[in-house]
């Protein structure tokens, strides 16, 4: 299935000039501040992937409302900054938000999303069940949103990666959110959406791999960048 859908996107848009291909798939880098954050001596996991895409002979380019990193120059700049962030103008940073970002999203027609919401999505006011599932409904109404423009969108759904903290809640919050990611991505497979889940929490190091506790670091930044890199590489 997944390749039948790969042979759809690339029949359906690519245009061959002199035995070039003219289209790169469209690649939207979709998340919060570990997706749009990379100042120096950073440059985002987004230069990671776009480094390892062209060196693998991948035709794509990153898109998105967003350009650049969100907080400063990065180390590296040459490469497609595109990207969508997670958040209104209230910069938020959360889930909710990237619901009222699916229109933004739609409007560059991503073949492939790399989804990476919810860890902002922390509510005091509920309980850690309640807020968890109103992550999980908040993944699928972005899903589902994007869909709706493009059933064929393929949505690589990260389990996000943890950050540093000594609150409680926080932590008990936190250590539920892979379980949330996993709910929205099986409900989603059932509604026939092509989801593949990307465990970036795995293998991560929050003290080792950020600069500040929650921020990855350039290792955190190439360690994110790989694990969504070995997916695409099987899928294109």
């Amino acid at each position: 299935m997944k390749k039948q859908i790969l042979v759809s996107l690339f029949t359906g848009a690519c245009l061959c000039l002199g035995g070039l291909p003219a289209f790169a798939v469209n690649i939207m880098p979709m998340g919060d501040s570990v997706t749009s954050r990379g100042d120096t001596p950073e440059s985002s996991y987004r230069y990671w992937l776009y480094t390892d895409l062209v060196n693998a002979g991948v035709s794509f380019a990153f898109v998105g409302n967003q350009n650049g990193v969100s907080d400063g120059t990065p180390a590296n700049s040459n490469f497609d900054q595109h990207y969508e962030g997670g958040g209104t103008a209230n910069d938020a940073w959360s889930t909710q938000d990237g619901i009222d970002n699916i229109a933004n999203a739609n409007s560059h027609s991503p073949d492939i999303v790399l989804l990476d919401l919810g860890s902002n999505d922390f509510n005091p006011d509920l309980d850690t069940k309640s807020n968890e599932a109103e992550v999980t409904a908040n993944l699928e109404t972005i899903i589902q949103g994007l869909a709706a423009a493009n059933p064929n969108v393929i949505i690589l759904l990260a389990k996000p990666t943890h950050w540093v903290t000594t609150d409680k809640p926080t932590k008990k919050f936190m250590s539920g959110l892979a379980g949330a990611v996993s709910k929205a991505a099986k409900a989603e497979k059932q509604a026939g959406v092509n989801v593949i889940i990307v465990d970036l929490a795995s293998g991560f190091n929050a003290r080792k791999d950020t600069k500040d506790g929650t921020h990855p670091n350039v290792q955190g930044e190439q360690k994110i960048a790989n694990k969504y890199f070995k997916v695409l590489k099987k899928l294109l």
